[in-house]
């Protein structure tokens, strides 16, 4: 079974990979996303309106390109983690784990027994990834865990001490809500875009990751971002979401548009 492309850059000393999520159902949005160069999707089923329908789409969608898919799943779910694994998905990302008892868990759901106590059952990897996946499944699955609460920050070492976590993604916006701020959602997360304390909050999360030698995933909102991640050593990272770059996108070239035609860039519109 050939690796799927998130797991190859985890495994690789020097691996990099540039990822984005996607939170408009329907599946067109992750179609256009795994064929522009996008090494991963994340789908955010926890926000997101997916149901069994809309998370069959967005992979149906990317079958055929060499794009891994992950689903944020609900918190608390390692029936759903099951579930979407069984679906094709290549991973999933677990928010709001608190504790080591929550990464145990995750980690758990991932992967078959004796490493964990993922059931056995559906045909749809078997079909499409090949005789060998029930062999391979439980070292190509990725877990990622999101650290998104205050209550997490003085369990860190006890939860990235789980074996089987194999990125950690911090959650900067509920972070924040959970430290008493109400950060802009979208907005920037470098310095003098949080709360000093938020920032060290996310500096500790860090720290921690490289004490145990996971990686630290940011999701970049811009490129500015993106390059402040980079910098900062991070060879993973979610770049923005496929409403936050077409909203973008869109909002450019109607300004653009009405330019032209002398309207000027509010063009007289709310």
């Amino acid at each position: 079974m050939q690796p799927n492309r998130l797991r190859r850059a985890i495994d690789e000393p020097a691996g990099t990979a540039v990822g984005s999520l996607v939170m408009l159902e329907g599946g067109g949005t992750a179609r256009v996303l795994a064929r522009s160069g996008y090494d991963f999707l994340v789908v955010d089923v926890q926000h997101g309106a997916f149901g069994a329908s809309g998370v069959d789409a967005v992979l149906g969608a990317v079958r055929g390109a060499d794009c891994a898919v992950i689903v944020r799943v609900a918190a608390g779910r390692p029936d759903q983690i099951e579930w979407v694994l069984d679906q094709g998905a290549h991973g999933v990302m677990v928010p709001l784990v608190n504790n080591a008892d929550d990464a145990r868990r995750a980690v758990a759901a991932c992967r078959y027994p004796p490493r964990g106590s993922r059931s056995v059952g559906g045909v749809r990897n078997l079909l499409e990834r090949g005789p060998g996946y029930l062999s391979g499944a439980d070292d190509d699955v990725v877990c990622i865990v999101q650290i998104e609460h205050v209550a997490a920050l003085s369990n860190l070492d006890e939860i990235l001490a789980v074996p089987g976590i194999d990125l950690v993604t911090p959650g900067h916006v509920d972070l924040a809500r959970s430290m008493g701020y109400v950060a802009d959602y979208g907005g920037s997360i470098n310095s003098g875009g949080m709360a000093p304390d938020v920032q060290d909050a996310l500096r500790e999360i860090r720290d921690a990751c490289a004490r145990h030698g996971i990686p630290h995933v940011p999701v970049a909102g811009s490129q500015a971002e993106f390059v402040h991640a980079a910098g900062n050593g991070d060879r993973i990272v979610c770049f923005s979401s496929d409403y936050h770059q077409l909203r973008l996108a869109v909002t450019d070239n109607v300004e653009a548009c009405r330019k032209v035609l002398g309207e000027g860039p509010a063009g007289g519109h709310p």
